[in-house]
C-alpha cells in the first residue's frame, strides 16, 4: 500500500515538474589567464633630480609576464612584471673617472603594474587597457666597462598609462594580442625639470591562455 502511494505521488508530480524551467550553465570562459609578451621600451629623456644627472634613453626589448583575473566575459583585471635592459646617454655635472661627464651606458628599467584589460572575444577584437603601478631604473653603468654609476639603488616611480591595440582569439582559453601602452613615469626631476612628465612608450606582441 505504502509503495502504491509513493509511486502515485511520483507519477502527479512528474506534469508539475515539467512546468518549471530547466536552469542554464552559461560559458563565460576562464576565470584565470596567464601571458607572455615581447616589445620593445622607446626612447625617452629623464632628469634626475637626486644626481643632477640626464639620462638619454634609448630604444630596448622588454618581456612581460601577466597574471589575469576574469570580472566579466571580455574583462579582467590582472597584475605585470616587465623587464628590460635600456642604453642610454649618461651626462652629469660632475666628472665620473670611469665616465667623465657624458658617455654612453645602459640601466635596467623594471615596471610592476596593476591593469584592467578589455575586448576579449573569439576571432578579431579590439583590446583597450588602463595599468597603473611603479617603474624602477637601477644598475646603471658604463656600457664599456661596466663600472657602476650613481644612483646605486634605483626608486619606484608611480607610472600609469593607457594604450590598445587588436587581438584574435584562438579558442575560449587561447588569445593572441598587438598593443602599444604610453605610460607617464613620475620621477623626480628636481630643479633641471623638463617640460613635461617622462612618457614611456611599449609596443608589445603576446599570447594568453586561459585555465
Amino acid at each position: 500500500m505504502f509503495r502504491k502511494a509513493i509511486t502515485l505521488l511520483f507519477v502527479a508530480a512528474l506534469p508539475l515538474a515539467a512546468q518549471f524551467p530547466r536552469p542554464r550553465t552559461t560559458y563565460t570562459g576562464p576565470q584565470y589567464w596567464v601571458g607572455l609578451s615581447y616589445g620593445f621600451v622607446d626612447a625617452t629623456t629623464i632628469f634626475d633630480g637626486n644626481t643632477d644627472t640626464e639620462w638619454r634613453f634609448g630604444y630596448a626589448p622588454q618581456l612581460r609576464a601577466t597574471l589575469e583575473k576574469t570580472l566579466q566575459p571580455g574583462i579582467t583585471a590582472g597584475i605585470s612584471a616587465g623587464y628590460a635592459t635600456q642604453p642610454l646617454v649618461y651626462t652629469s655635472s660632475a666628472s665620473n673617472p670611469d665616465c667623465g661627464n657624458s658617455c654612453s651606458a645602459k640601466a635596467d628599467v623594471t615596471q610592476y603594474m596593476a591593469f584592467i584589460q578589455g575586448g576579449t572575444s573569439l576571432g578579431f577584437h579590439i583590446v583597450y587597457n588602463i595599468e597603473a603601478g611603479f617603474t624602477q631604473y637601477s644598475n646603471f653603468r658604463v656600457e664599456s666597462l661596466d663600472t657602476k654609476l650613481p644612483p646605486d639603488n634605483g626608486g619606484y616611480d608611480f607610472s600609469f598609462g593607457l594604450g590598445g591595440g587588436v587581438g584574435y582569439g584562438l579558442s575560449t582559453t587561447s588569445d593572441l594580442y598587438v598593443a602599444e601602452v604610453i605610460d607617464f613615469v613620475m620621477h623626480p626631476q628636481g630643479t633641471s625639470s623638463s617640460t613635461s612628465v617622462p612618457r614611456l612608450p611599449v609596443f608589445r606582441a603576446g599570447f594568453r591562455i586561459g585555465f
